[in-house]
């Protein structure tokens, strides 16, 4: 291909070489631009939940008003709502406006949390028929899906620019995601000409939006007082569990490290040349790295001790090494993987 020649045993690139690598590096870099902006800009994130909303407010009030449910009539004009409050969030994050974009989303919520309310419980005093189509479960399905994936963005990329307001629309969406669940009970039990689900469900999505809407209030009037936002409240199960998973895993690779004694410091050094991404093609360009954010330092003390406790390592003179025992768990732990 005329893009490397080989001179008394090492290899070179030709200018074509360097011209094709140099295209592909800058390519690269672009393509890990876009993703850091993707997972990591609150403008962008806002941007992409105007999209989402828009399609998810069609599907649901279409097959809403094409099936006469309540239920998904209600989370319709719900998933609208938060169209335009994806709109104000994008201008407030521009403009550092971010409580009065979060304080105009908790005002839609009670709105439209006493609208949806209202129309229930005349759904409820005065029944009307429900078609339980295929297409008013599949809505129900898809939209459960969605509204729970874009939750986890909206929470992710909150929490890391620091977005109350993306933190409060995370909130909505993740209320989308039990309503979702709701409504697809309440078109089940239509289908055997049970109607009165169906109101319930308009009822439990009115009460969801109403007490976000009040615990979201609670927070905003303690920012404008001057308090920082707490994120431990807004803590997901997946967090936890990612967390949890890394600090097993970084155990694990200190018992594979301690085969040679170290110290603290060699650990340390160890640690940051092998989860470095500076060196490695791809990886690099999108700052691809599991200990990306990971205090290693500071979770060490805590992980040495503990390895200690259990007889897997010792410790003489400052320097760590590995025992039978930590040997024994170090070769169940290969095994696993290996039979996985």
């Amino acid at each position: 291909m005329g893009l490397i020649f080989e001179k008394e045993g090492v290899y070179h690139l030709t200018q074509e070489g360097e011209a094709e690598a140099s295209e592909l590096h800058t390519g690269l870099l672009k393509a890990g631009l876009k993703l850091k902006q993707f997972f990591s800009r609150g403008e962008t994130a806002s941007k992409f939940s105007v999209f989402i909303n828009i399609i998810l407010s069609a599907l649901k009030l279409g097959v809403g008003f094409l099936v006469n449910s309540m239920g998904l009539i209600a989370d319709g004009l719900d998933n609208l709502t938060d169209v335009f409050s994806s709109v104000v969030v994008f201008f407030g994050i521009k403009y550092k406006r971010e409580l009065y974009s979060t304080t105009f989303i908790i005002v839609m919520m009670f709105v439209v949390g006493a609208y949806v309310g209202y129309g229930a419980i005349s759904r409820l005093i005065y029944p009307q028929p429900v078609e339980a189509r295929i297409w008013a479960i599949l809505a129900a399905v898809v939209s459960g899906i969605v509204c729970y994936l874009m939750s986890m963005y909206q929470h992710f990329i909150g929490k890391r620019s620091g977005s109350l307001s993306l933190i409060s629309q995370s909130v909505d969406s993740k209320n989308h995601t039990f309503v979702a669940i709701a409504v697809l009970i309440g078109i089940i039990f239509a289908r055997f000409g049970i109607l009165i689900v169906d109101s319930l469900v308009g009822i439990v999505v009115a009460f969801l939006i109403v007490k976000s809407a009040v615990e979201l209030s609670a927070e905003t009037v303690k920012i404008a007082k001057g308090g920082e936002l707490d994120f431990s409240k807004f803590k997901r199960g997946y967090e936890q569990k990612f967390e949890q998973h890394r600090i097993d895993y970084f155990k694990f690779w200190i018992l594979f490290e301690l085969n040679n004694a170290m110290t603290k410091g060699e650990l340390v050094s160890k640690f940051r040349t092998t989860f470095s991404v500076q060196e490695i093609p791809v990886a690099s360009e999108f700052d691809f790295s599991f200990g990306r954010g990971f205090e290693f330092e500071k979770h060490l003390d805590a992980f040495l001790n503990e390895m200690m406790a259990e007889g897997a390592i010792v410790e003489e003179q400052g320097r760590y090494s590995i025992t039978e025992n930590g040997i024994s768990k170090l070769n169940k732990r290969l095994k696993h993987q290996r039979h996985r």
